[in-house]
This record gives C-alpha cells, sequence and structure tokens, in this order.
C-alpha cells in the first residue's frame, strides 16, 4: 500500500520526491524554520536527506509529503509519517516542519490529524512519536493539541529534545 496524495480542508500532500528538490532545499536553507529542526541544511545534508525520504517511500510506502495551500498552491512544509531509530529503538515518528508564515495557524494539526489516520487506519501502527528540540514550545503544543502524551526527555542528534507517544485508540 502506498498514498502518495494526501487531503486535509486546508492542504494538499505529495509524495517527497526529486522533483521537489527546490523546495525541499529553501526549506532546509531557511533559517527561521531550521532554528527548530536542529541548524540549516549544507547542500550535501539536503541531497542525503532527500534520498533518505525517496528511499524510506519505496520500502515503507508511506514518508513525508510535500504540503501545498490547496485554495493558492502555494508551497506551506511539509509532514508526514516515517520510521526512525530513537535511543536505539525502531518508531514511527509522525515528523512536520512548515514555512514560518504558516506558524500560528493550526495548520500543523490539521496535518497531524490526517497524518494519525494514516498510520492508524491504513498501516495500522500500534503508537505514534513525535520529538522535539526542548525549547520548541510552539511544536511541543502541537503534539499536545494532537493527544500525544509526554514521555521523556531524550538526548537526539547531540541535542536535547522532548519525546511525546500517541498510542492507537483501535489497540
Amino acid at each position: 500500500m502506498q498514498i502518495d496524495v494526501i487531503e486535509t480542508l486546508r492542504l494538499r500532500g505529495e509524495r517527497v520526491c526529486e522533483s521537489y528538490w527546490n523546495l525541499w532545499l529553501t526549506m532546509g536553507r531557511d533559517p527561521r524554520v531550521m532554528a527548530t529542526l536542529g541548524g540549516i541544511w549544507s547542500l550535501e545534508k539536503a541531497v542525503e536527506k532527500m534520498r533518505w525520504n525517496c528511499d524510506h517511500w519505496m520500502h515503507y510506502g508511506h514518508g513525508l509529503w510535500m504540503l501545498f495551500d490547496k485554495a493558492t498552491g502555494s508551497f506551506i512544509g511539509r509532514a508526514g509519517i516515517r520510521r526512525v531509530v530513537v535511543k536505539e529503538n525502531e518508531e514511527v515518528e509522525l515528523a512536520y516542519a512548515l514555512m514560518s508564515e504558516y506558524w500560528g495557524k493550526g495548520l500543523a494539526v490539521e496535518i497531524g490529524q490526517k497524518a494519525l489516520s494514516v498510520a492508524f487506519e491504513q498501516f495500522n501502527y500500534s503508537n505514534v512519536v513525535c520529538f522535539t528540540l526542548a525549547d520548541n514550545k510552539q511544536s511541543e503544543r502541537v503534539m499536545q493539541k494532537l493527544g500525544f502524551a509526554y514521555e521523556k526527555e531524550i538526548i537526539h542528534h547531540h541535542k536535547p529534545h522532548v519525546l511525546y507517544r500517541y498510542q492507537n485508540p483501535a489497540t
């Protein structure tokens, strides 16, 4: 199974692929956005992350979607579910990042709800984690609004993060 396109009330998500390279790189080099994600990407890091995310789709049938405003077609950001290793445990992660001009509009919650429904209803995952830098209170608030429960503080990529978990209500 593979879900290449998703839609919410305001957003359309399309599977991350190399045709979105310029948008991917624009986001990865945006100082405001990347301050919340651990720092601006070098060209090499952006290439590595794009390849990893494209490969992820091939192996698991899901991953990140590039997000666009349905009304205007404007690039909003990226979000999705992906399998990652956190503290030596394989987890399913809800990931989201929006361009800064779209912060505070409820879009991360909107896409998060859709991604969680895909994780639980289409892929039958038992739980999903979400984590952010410990000082990113906006992102932490999104997790709380989505219904994630705080689990613990962790070090991820050498930086302090908070880890939240959402249990599949059907299990």
